[in-house]
């Protein structure tokens, strides 16, 4: 398989799940959590890569809400940052979902 292959197939991985993805986004913006207090949102996202055959590490680097998500073995090895604390100042009560 060529990379325009592996990239046509991990392309259409990603948009087979935008509706779902998306949903989880909105109700992570739905529902702020400020820095290390982002347990619902924490808790959505692993429970979707556990869905999709993920390996979760939860708790990573003495934060209870880190985790990393592991899939497959070998290379590439692709890591996928994410910051979605909300800022304390801008925090309105959240309709919870």
């Amino acid at each position: 398989m060529d990379l325009s292959q592996i990239k046509e197939q991990v392309k259409s991985a990603v948009d087979s799940q935008q509706y779902r993805l998306a949903e989880i986004s909105a109700r992570i913006h739905a529902n702020p959590e400020t820095a290390f207090q982002e347990t619902k949102a924490a808790g959505w996202l692993t429970g979707y890569l556990e869905e999709h055959g993920f390996s979760v590490q939860r708790g990573i680097c003495e934060m209870p809400t880190s985790f990393r998500a592991s899939y497959g073995k070998g290379e590439p090895v692709i890591a996928f940052p994410a910051e979605y604390d909300a800022l304390p100042d801008l925090v309105m009560p959240a309709a919870t979902t």
